[in-house]
């Protein structure tokens, strides 16, 4: 039987009257894939197939994305978006079937299209997202009565499986704990037009193929790497050959940690110094900063900063990142690693 062993939260950072909002550069992909990487963690030996069920509303890109960051093939199952949906995706998954499977859930109630509905109820925008694998000695996972959306339910379900017989507390990781009303102020209708992009933006400046873009994936968005067993050089982005010593037949893969980087530069970007794909972006929100950092030794990588404003992330900063919305291109949205800054206290990486 499956059994559930690891349950990720993740909040945005930005609030607006009393609540989490998604910043313009989420979305429900982006927020899933926090959730889901923070549940995966290091999941990436398992060898079983592995489905992914979405709950929410998630843009066409996450039935291809979410394979593309776990880094293997995975089945992709959406269902509606109600919490009711959330707890009988996992008693079934819990009942029937074996292997590894994720279920991944995110709610973005700023954004619905009705614009007359009031302000979001708490806790706003939110994900949670359940690791299952199979066990020969699954804990119980206790689903009593569920209603609400889904991040309310996983709250609830929070409280009845605790330690007394449920998962361990240590199992819980993430945001569960942060207040909804205690995010960084943000203006929920520059969020909204920031997030309300044209898709057929032509481009002038950045301009990267598609098949170009899918082909890096492995590196921008989970910071794969190949570090040479001849002589030891970490080769990012990895290109298959070794950067010292040229060698081809002696790299081994290998992740970066996507957390606990240091900021060895950094820069501000004013209207008029951006590439044109960042235009409707400079509009909207002005200004905005990209740090050279350093994610480990000999390794360094340019990321455009967010859920920060210009000049607040200065040299010696440690930064995590996230999956975030970059800009569109050919019809869809381009996603990549952004820096987010670190929580007050981060003085180690965190590996992946």
């Amino acid at each position: 039987m499956r059994s559930v062993v690891r349950v990720a939260a993740y909040l945005p950072a930005g609030s607006s009257g009393g609540v989490r909002v998604a910043a313009s550069d989420e979305d429900a992909f982006t927020l899933g894939a926090t959730a889901a990487e923070r549940a995966w963690v290091d999941r990436v030996r398992v060898s079983d197939p592995v489905v992914v069920h979405l709950l929410g509303d998630y843009p066409s890109t996450a039935d291809w994305g979410f394979p593309a960051l776990l880094g293997r093939g995975a089945e992709v199952v959406r269902h509606p978006g109600d919490g009711g949906e959330l707890a009988r995706a996992l008693r079934s998954l819990e009942e029937t079937g074996e292997g590894p499977a994720l279920v991944v859930a995110a709610e973005l109630p700023e954004r619905a299209t009705n614009r007359e509905r009031p302000a979001p109820s708490p806790p706003g925008a939110a994900a949670v997202a359940y690791f299952l694998e199979t066990s020969d000695q699954p804990r119980p996972f206790r689903l009593g009565p569920a209603s609400g959306s889904p991040s309310a339910v996983a709250l609830a379900l929070r409280r009845e499986n605790s330690d007394d017989g449920g998962l361990r507390s240590d199992t819980y990781v993430g945001d569960w704990d942060l207040a909804p009303a205690a995010g960084r102020p943000v203006d929920l209708e520059l969020v909204r037009r920031g997030a309300e992009r044209n898709l057929s933006a032509v481009s002038e400046g950045a301009y990267v193929p598609r098949p170009r873009y899918l082909e890096n994936l492995p590196s921008r968005w989970r910071f794969a790497a190949d570090e040479c067993d001849a002589c030891h050089e970490v080769t990012f982005p990895a290109r298959g050959v070794c950067r010292r010593c040229r060698r081809r037949d002696a790299l081994t893969a290998i992740l970066l940690p996507r957390d606990g980087g240091r900021v060895v530069a950094v820069t501000t970007i004013g209207k008029g110094g951006q590439p044109t794909e960042f235009d409707a972006q400079v509009e909207v929100s002005g200004p905005y900063q990209v740090a050279l950092v350093d994610l480990a030794e000999g390794v360094r990588v340019t990321l455009q900063v967010t859920d920060a404003a210009a000049g607040e992330v200065r040299v010696g900063d440690a930064v995590h990142t996230l999956l975030r919305r970059l800009y569109p291109m050919e019809g869809e949205w381009r996603y990549g690693r952004k820096a987010v800054p670190a929580p007050p206290g981060t003085t180690e990486r965190r590996e992946r």
